[in-house]
């Protein structure tokens, strides 16, 4: 009997003890969010095979430098065979005519390399600088996944903390709905008190409800972007948010990809350019042969020991010299048509230059406008506070009126609301100076 009460015990303990909790949160740090969504993100990982591609891309242009050979198999049956005529005017003869066998065969190998061929050359460097791209959009594609990642992770802090100031005001305005009851009870004020403490208890829930599915929200936008399992449930580090940091404001980095991008869309224009030039200069390749071939004039031919059943071999090397000597003006108009879309490119890349120099302003006057707005507003809050515990230590003397707490009460609310999204806007701010001086990266460290 003990020992089957033990195993019992031991089971619930395993019940109890072992058994995992599926709604447990995982609490992930910035830096594991933004360093998860750079390994798992299928973006990215596109990106990435676009990259591994950039190497065969290459091979693929370089192969054109070297020898290329081919094989080759043939059969013909001239229906009704050509006649050729040699002249045998030496042999006392007009002419002399010949008549083609009405069946052929022949195989062999050929062989053609290019000697010189300036385009090619210049193809090649083209193409190395099209897979540079490749790599400059993949950087690109990391920096933004990093800022979007920061930019959720900052709201979700937010509205997790803005949950717990909402939950704070509902204790303490429960508080005082207890305290009202009782005065009620005693006779000492009327109902309608306490159905007004009832109604904003009842609006500070329909907000922290709010807030909650907007925080829910939030987390799922984090984990498609990070390509967390969705079954999963995250939250975000709790975070201060009655402390502003800047970052350092260094100027507008002439290293961000989207820069770079245009500037290799310049290089990349130039070097078409090239091709387009290159492609109208004296080329000289090397050619070669060996083949062998049979013919008759009947197929039973080829399987005795006749003479047609023989195969006649043949081979030579050569040079062949292309020199383009007119094309009707088609090469005037490629080389005006690549001058002009150097031309563009380079306006594109001033344009976005002062764009996000633009940008880069506007994000230092946003933040110094939050920040002044956010030390205002926590000043607020905090006075609004001060009142509330006053008005309400008052009320339970008996010295204000209910309307008074109240009123409090939502000026609290008005201030928490106006002083997060100071945060917000101060942080968000904050976030694009960061990203536009080129220190992006340091939030995964």
């Amino acid at each position: 009997m003990k020992h089957y009460t033990f195993c019992i015990i031991n089971i619930l303990i395993f019940l109890i003890l072992g058994t995992p909790n599926t709604n447990s949160q995982t609490v992930l740090s910035l830096k594991e969010c933004i360093n998860y969504a750079i390994e798992n993100n299928l973006h990215l990982k596109s990106a990435h095979i676009k990259e591994a591609q950039n190497v065969h891309t290459i091979s693929e242009n370089q192969s054109k430098l070297y020898p290329h050979v081919s094989g080759f198999v043939s059969f013909n049956d001239n229906f009704n065979p050509p006649v050729s005529a040699t002249d045998q005017s030496a042999n006392g003869s007009p002419y002399h005519i010949t008549h083609t066998l009405q069946y052929s065969t022949g195989m062999g190998f050929q062989l053609n390399m290019n000697l010189y061929n300036q385009a090619v050359l210049s193809s090649i460097k083209l193409v190395k600088q099209t897979t540079n791209l490749n790599t400059l959009n993949l950087q690109k594609i990391q920096e933004d996944i990093i800022l979007n990642v920061a930019q959720l992770y900052l709201l979700a802090q937010t509205t997790n903390e803005q949950i717990k100031l909402i939950d704070n005001n509902i204790q303490n305005l429960s508080q005082l709905r207890n305290l009202t009851k009782t005065y009620l009870d005693n006779g000492m004020i009327l109902e309608v008190d306490l159905q007004r403490i009832d109604l904003n208890l009842n609006n500070l829930n329909t907000t922290k409800e709010n807030a909650e599915l907007f925080l829910q929200q939030q987390y799922n936008s984090l984990k498609f972007i990070m390509d967390y399992p969705a079954e999963k449930k995250i939250s975000v580090e709790p975070c201060n948010i009655f402390q502003a940091t800047k970052s350092d404001a260094t100027g507008l980095s002439i290293l961000l990809p989207e820069l770079q991008i245009l500037e290799q869309y310049i290089d990349i224009a130039q070097s078409q350019l090239q091709v387009t030039r290159d492609n109208y200069l004296p080329s000289i390749a090397l050619t070669g042969f060996m083949q062998w071939n049979a013919w008759t004039g009947d197929l039973k031919r080829w399987r005795g020991g006749y003479p047609d059943n023989k195969l006649w071999n043949s081979y030579g090397i050569g040079l062949t010299l292309k020199i383009p000597i007119f094309d009707g003006m088609s090469k005037h108009a490629k080389i005006k048509k690549g001058e002009l879309n150097i031309q563009d490119s380079r306006i594109k890349y001033q344009y976005a230059q002062r764009d996000f120099q633009t940008k880069y302003d506007n994000a230092l006057l946003q933040r110094e406008c939050s920040y002044t707005t956010l030390m205002r507003e926590k000043e607020a809050y905090s006075l609004a506070q001060n009142v509330y515990k006053i008005t309400s230590y008052q009320y339970t003397e008996g010295v204000t009126s209910m309307s008074d707490v109240l009123q409090d009460q939502m000026n609290i609310n008005q201030a928490r609301a106006s002083y997060i999204n100071a945060y917000i806007n101060f942080k968000m701010a904050n976030l694009s100076i960061i990203k536009l001086t080129g220190q992006i990266h340091t939030l995964a460290k």
